[in-house]
């Protein structure tokens, strides 16, 4: 096609995924508070039980994992999002619909360690290690 239909709908396909990603990223945000907030209210009812640092471990477990879901979705959707400049600096008759993301030069841990996700997990993660220290302190 001479018109760019091509490359418009291979951009589209790109932006749907990079959309989904971005999406991801928002719930996976919204599970954490939720889930994260319930264990430490449940902690904060059992504070005095003496296996309630065993809430606390779980708190540091999902807060772990969340941190790394989180990261993995924001990593693909830079992937996705090179593939999006490279189909769009393409000629037309280039266009071949491919959907393989481009390999991101930032690391994984460099990614884990962006701002966005030092103000929001970090913070959580000391706190929820500073009361597991203190429980086994008293």
């Amino acid at each position: 096609m001479k018109n760019g239909e091509n490359k418009r709908l291979h951009i589209q396909m790109i932006e749907n995924i990079i959309n989904r990603m971005s999406s991801n990223s928002f719930l996976i945000k919204g599970w954490s508070l939720t889930i994260l907030g319930g264990l430490i209210t449940v902690y904060l009812a059992n504070i005095n039980k003496p296996m309630s640092y065993l809430i606390l471990l779980l708190c540091l477990f999902f807060c772990l994992i969340f941190w790394i879901s989180d990261t993995f979705y924001l990593r693909e959707e830079r992937c996705f999002r090179s593939l999006y400049e490279i189909v769009r600096k393409k000629d037309e008759e280039n266009i071949d619909f491919s959907m393989n993301p481009i390999k991101s030069k930032e690391t994984f841990l460099r990614c884990m360690f962006r701002p966005i996700f030092l103000m929001s997990y970090l913070p959580i993660f000391i706190i929820i290690i500073l009361a597991i220290i203190i429980k086994f302190i008293h």
